[in-house]
């Protein structure tokens, strides 16, 4: 708590950054509401190191948690984006400077992954301290199906026709497929083969360059080697002491391209983002009302929420990223999704023409403050990128009546589920 109080202290110097006001004479517009869509913390590699250790010629390495499970590292680091966000929120006037906020001000929905409901946990551990645990919504468990949000597709809708799949790649692998997924038009796989295996007279199991297209092959592989250094391993560690940050910085673009291929062509942003994005609208709508506010059908939370935080996968941020063509470059990487990465809605008001205006921002913790957990505060905080919502020219200030007309003309509504799923309280087990 001593920590969180010199935080507040300077807060208190610091001026809010305020968005400036279309209407001149009228002042600047404050902040009402907003909304994160969050990637889940530091997590070991989904895949086991049976399978992994076939790509290289050295065993991989062990965690100190099941596959996939947040982290006692991504605990801590995703809890000081937490304490950030709480003086960003508070310097905006939303939330109180100290203190706990009302129970009905902060409503959190997680997916059900243990490293989703735990991220959530450890996030308002930092933004709330001392406050005890706050709920966190799931989806009810159902056998075999996902929640609709995270995972709307196959548990929710079926996969588009084979014959849609098939052009929406075409159209973004060009006239010559075999270069885009192939070693000739990506050269950092083989810097990648090399750190694998790097002597030929121990090659690994399944050497990735034989691979008939080894670029689907490599993003799993180098986000592994970015997790195992963010994670706060010794570097002699970090991909046996044959890795360092400039070879992941290097690499990473790689793992962009490859896993967008999946996640963010105009067909899998569509299919697969717009129920999320329709939901996202449904809790801006209902948040962007005259009081007293009213509930929305769809909206995630309780009419007059201040901060609604879903707590969601990579993929989620690559669908609603490409779904609305937002881009962004961290560390010269554009478009990745590291862990504890963040879109973000902000709803503004002018206090005397009642309009309402949109803010998206993407927020970033770098590789660096990922792998010191350290802390970060308004002289030291994450990285921050203004988008450029659809429906206006510029990132700001841009109408919200604006910005909700173009999203919804860019969903589609084959994939959108109006009701929401059943919800219970995630049970947690710090």
């Amino acid at each position: 708590m001593r920590t969180f109080v010199v935080a507040v202290l300077l807060l208190a110097a610091t001026v809010a950054p305020g968005q400036t006001s279309t209407s001149k004479g009228q002042g600047k517009d404050e902040l009402r509401f907003t909304l994160i869509l969050s990637r889940h913390g530091i997590r070991p590699p989904l895949t086991p190191n049976s399978t992994l250790n076939t790509r290289s010629s050295d065993p991989w390495p062990e965690w100190p948690v099941p596959l996939g499970f947040l982290t006692p590292h991504g605990a801590e680091a995703i809890r000081q984006m937490g304490a950030y966000l709480r003086l960003n929120l508070a310097g905006n006037g939303l939330l109180p400077i100290a203190g706990c906020p009302d129970s009905s001000a902060i409503y959190l929905y997680s997916d059900t992954d243990e490293r989703n409901i735990m991220s959530s946990l450890h996030t308002m551990a930092g933004l709330e301290p001392g406050c005890g645990p706050r709920p966190i919504h799931t989806i009810v468990p159902a056998t075999g199906v996902r929640d609709p949000l995270f995972s709307p597709i196959p548990g929710t809708f079926p996969l588009p026709p084979a014959e849609a799949v098939a052009s929406d790649r075409q159209a973004v692998l060009g006239s010559d497929p075999t270069a885009y997924l192939s070693v000739s038009g990506n050269p950092e796989l083989t810097e990648l083969a090399h750190l694998l295996a790097p002597d030929p007279a121990h090659p690994a199991a399944k050497p990735i360059l034989d691979d008939p297209k080894p670029l689907a092959a490599a993003p799993s592989l180098i986000e592994d080697f970015q997790l195992e250094y963010i994670n706060g391993r010794p570097m002699p560690e970090v991909g046996w002491g044959r890795v360092d940050e400039s070879a992941i910085l290097r690499l990473l673009p790689l793992h962009v391209k490859g896993f967008a291929l999946t996640t963010r062509t105009p067909l899998s942003a569509r299919t697969r983002g717009s129920n999320l994005m329709a939901h996202i609208l449904d809790t801006l709508e209902q948040a962007a009302q005259t009081s007293p506010a009213q509930p929305v059908p769809g909206a995630l939370g309780p009419a007059g929420a201040r901060l609604v935080y879903i707590s969601g996968h990579d993929s989620n941020l690559f669908n609603i990223g490409g779904l609305l063509n937002l881009h962004w470059t961290v560390e010269g990487i554009a478009d990745d999704t590291p862990p504890d990465s963040q879109i973000v809605f902000e709803l503004w008001q002018n206090p005397a023409s009642k309009q309402w205006s949109v803010r998206l921002v993407y927020r970033a913790q770098t590789l660096d403050q990922l792998r010191s957990a350290q802390a970060l505060t308004l002289a030291s905080p994450p990285v921050e990128v203004i988008l450029a919502p659809p429906g206006c020219s510029t990132a700001q200030p841009c109408a919200f009546a604006a910005f909700d007309k173009a999203a919804h003309a860019l969903l589609d509504p084959a994939y959108i589920k109006p009701d929401l799923p059943p919800t219970q309280i995630a049970p947690i087990n710090p």
